[in-house]
């Protein structure tokens, strides 16, 4: 794991680093085109410089795709000149490699902030100007996107914890239809995808993504270029993926899910208060049980010092002690 961190933070300064050595415009790089209200999270030379270093990952043989990206950040409820297609919970869209949408009147999904939802999208958008013409799954698409945008939050785990716990794991062809579910699936689909993307990762290297990928635009099959790089067909692939998801977050619910913190603080109130309960009563029993035999007790040496003194006062008076 340190050197995957480690991997993963030089993928990230690479591109910083170059620029500054070598002076280079950005726009060099490619052509990214922002409209709309940009937040002010949103740093457009981070952005660019976050489109090379994606490219560069995906396909590090090939220079950068320079032909325009438009990003749109758009506002739905407010009579904006743009309408866009989105499911409920969505928080940005890419339509093919060219258009990527951001609506600004809704709440990021799993805690992500706009300039992650931005480079989200660009993930989906180099995927389809790099590897044209292969149908890549959907879980790849968004565990890829989630994890070079640095998306990473307790719900998410606390999710996968719990789909795990009630075996409610997803199948990854299930998650191509992600778009018609719910936003409680939707997030279980998500967080899924990010979790197989990361055990690809872990148990190969980042290289993993461009070499299965690249394998894939040969043979123009996206399974076929992953058993070239791993060696696995669709269904061991699953298993493992699955397996290694549930070693992972099966009791993590149990520290992330702050429902399940104050369900576990009642309960152990509730369980205090009635422990403390019984044993008051017990203590107030015993107190009770030892008042009476105190009680008890003095009766019977009350009655026996009576008895005492009526044998004295009984006894007969000797001659001797007779007054004259």
């Amino acid at each position: 794991m340190k050197q995957l961190y480690t991997m993963m933070k030089f993928q990230v300064l690479f591109p910083y680093c170059a620029l500054l050595i070598l002076g280079t415009s950005p726009a060099l790089f490619s052509q990214l085109r922002f409209e709309g209200r940009i937040p002010p999270e949103v740093n457009t030379l981070s952005i660019t410089m976050e489109y090379n270093r994606i490219f560069s990952i995906i396909a590090p043989r090939r220079p950068a795709d320079r032909s325009p990206l438009k990003i749109i950040y758009y506002s739905k409820n407010r009579g904006s000149e743009y309408a866009f297609a989105l499911p409920e919970w969505g928080g940005g869209g890419t339509i093919g490699g060219d258009l990527i949408v951001v609506p600004m009147d809704f709440k990021p999904f799993l805690q992500q902030n706009f300039s992650q939802v931005t480079v989200h999208e660009l993930v989906h958008a180099v995927l389809y100007r790099a590897i044209p013409g292969v149908d890549i799954p959907r879980w790849f698409h968004e565990g890829l996107a989630m994890m070079l945008s640095g998306e990473l939050s307790f719900e998410e785990n606390a999710v996968l914890s719990k789909a795990v716990l009630f075996n409610r794991l997803l199948s990854l062809s299930s998650i191509d239809s992600v778009n018609a579910f719910s936003k409680n699936r939707a997030e279980l689909a998500y967080g899924e995808s990010h979790a197989v993307l990361l055990y690809l990762v872990d148990q190969y290297g980042m290289e993993v993504i461009s070499e299965c990928l690249t394998a894939a635009r040969k043979r123009h099959d996206f399974w076929k270029g992953l058993n070239d790089a791993v060696g696995l067909s669709p269904l061991e692939f699953e298993d493992i993926a699955h397996k290694y998801i549930a070693s992972k977050y099966r009791f993590l619910f149990l520290v992330t899910d702050t429902y399940a913190w104050w369900v576990g603080i009642a309960l152990l109130f509730i369980t205090g208060f009635f422990f403390t309960l019984r044993r008051n009563r017990r203590r107030a029993a015993a107190m009770e049980a030892k008042e009476q035999r105190e009680a008890e007790i003095a009766v019977l040496e009350r009655e026996n010092n009576e008895k005492e003194a009526m044998k004295i006062d009984a006894k007969p008076t000797s001659p001797n002690d007779a007054a004259f």
